[in-house]
């Protein structure tokens, strides 16, 4: 197989990867705190969403609680207990969990929707290796595999795409001393199902509070 045949093959799969990459939603946590001082872990949490849109909200907390009973931790949806129209506060939530065994309550917020435009260079080039092998194989080789590749590229500039990033705040408080002990900012790059980010959202919270031993199964 001639170098530029290997080398349209390789642009073939870039591409592919590419669009996989960038055509689903990408979540992070890119901050994420727990009081030093707090040794309590959780077993029983009411899960409270907050949301412009009543659906979205239930189906943060319904997807959240079932994450967590998978784990064998107790949890329940805020929507259940507290309708859509009352104003969630100290009261409400009170009297929401009231008999209910609950040691913790965990709310998810969104604190900004931004717009980030973002730079795709032309796939047509590709850097080829180490500086000292740079020029040896692959298009350098020959003049006819040479030129029009670099004609490729050259006339199919890269481009700038604008995408929305979601951030959102979770944070957990103790229902006994009504104290915060931990907090999670999160970054959603580009979400194209509410569906698919609630699971990777979910996923991500879960993760870091196991890994700093703030829940317990029951």
């Amino acid at each position: 197989m001639s170098p530029f045949c290997r080398f349209k093959i390789r642009i073939v799969i870039l591409c592919a990867v590419s669009f996989l990459l960038f055509s689903c939603a990408s979540t992070k946590i890119t901050q994420s705190w727990v009081e030093p001082s707090n040794k309590k872990s959780y077993s029983n949490l009411l899960i409270v969403g907050i949301a412009e849109s009543e659906q979205t909200r239930r189906a943060y907390e319904s997807y959240f609680v079932e994450a967590l009973k998978e784990k064998a931790i107790g949890a329940e949806a805020s929507y259940r207990l507290i309708k859509s129209n009352v104003e969630i506060n100290r009261d409400t939530v009170s009297k929401a969990i009231k008999g209910l065994n609950i040691d913790g309550v965990l709310v998810t917020h969104m604190v900004a929707v931004d717009e980030e435009t973002v730079y795709r260079p032309s796939t047509g080039y590709a850097y080829g290796g180490a500086y000292g092998g740079y020029y040896r194989g692959g298009y350098y080789g020959s003049l006819y595999s040479y030129y029009p590749t670099v004609n490729t590229y050259v006339h199919d500039p890269g481009y700038y795409t604008t995408h929305e990033v979601y951030t959102l705040e979770t944070s957990l408080y103790d229902v006994k001393s009504e104290q915060l002990v931990w907090t999670a900012r999160t970054r959603t790059f580009s979400p194209e199902s509410i569906d698919d980010t609630i699971k990777e959202l979910t996923e991500l919270l879960i993760k870091d509070m196991t890994e700093k031993n703030l829940l317990k199964a029951e």
